[in-house]
């Protein structure tokens, strides 16, 4: 009896996502739409302070982000992909510089001498670019590192990254150690640090939601920022650069 599939085309591999490839996807889409909103956020009346904290919660995260891809990801890419150290330099490259573009705009939102010749929209173009041309270079890694992986690999992978998100510096830290034993060893002691200041200027910083996601908010609703409103009342992210403010 012939095979009823036989005739249809196999899907390439190349194409399927590994669990690694699609958590990475879904923390991108969230870091993006977080900086949406705090791009287009602006004092009111009723929140005079909501730029600032829809600013540092996208710091927060994106931080975290990076750190835990530090922790996690890098040690595999290393150990497995051809010129595995070059690679991984590369991406502490780029990690570095996003972390850069984070100072910056925390200079420009609390009225830093240094930032103070920039405007709001040249920080977030400088920061946008930044942080297009990272996520690039973490795909195109992710993606060289899952053909190495098994299926249980990359599940554990994807399962470590929230984890570590939870131990990692909630502030950038261009200048110290990214990698290694001294790399892991100086997030932990700056996720002390970035803690207890968070605590004393009472910095919102979001904790993975314990549950399950709300129903009609997917992914998005797996961190508890305590500060935007309700999906269907946030502001949308914009869909192209610029904006009147200064």
């Amino acid at each position: 009896m012939p095979n009823s599939n036989s005739g249809l085309p196999r899907p390439d591999p190349s194409e399927v996502q590994s669990p690694l490839d699609r958590a990475l996807e879904a923390e991108h889409a969230y870091i993006r739409e977080l900086a949406g909103l705090a791009q287009l956020a602006r004092p009111t009346d009723d929140d005079p302070r909501m730029h600032y904290r829809l600013a540092d919660t996208f710091s927060a995260v994106l931080c975290r982000h990076l750190a835990a891809v530090d922790d996690v990801v890098l040690p595999k890419a290393r150990k497995e992909l051809s010129h595995g150290h070059a690679r991984v330099h590369d991406h502490v490259r780029h990690a570095r510089g996003l972390e850069h573009t984070l100072h910056l705009l925390k200079a420009r939102l609390y009225g830093d001498a240094t930032a103070f010749h920039r405007t709001w929209d040249e920080v977030w173009l400088g920061l946008e670019d930044w942080l297009d041309d990272h996520v690039k270079h973490e795909q195109a890694l992710v993606h060289a590192l899952a053909e190495h992986l098994t299926a249980d690999e990359a599940e554990q992978l994807a399962a470590r990254l929230p984890a570590a998100e939870e131990h990692s510096p909630t502030r950038p830290h261009p200048y110290t150690p990214h990698t290694g034993v001294i790399g892991r060893l100086a997030h932990r002691l700056w996720a002390r640090a970035d803690s207890f200041w968070d605590d004393a200027e009472a910095r919102i910083v979001p904790r993975r939601h314990p549950g399950r996601a709300h129903a009609g908010e997917g992914l998005l609703s797996r961190y508890v920022t305590g500060i935007s409103p309700h999906q269907s009342e946030r502001p949308r992210a914009p869909e192209r650069r610029g904006s009147t403010e200064s």
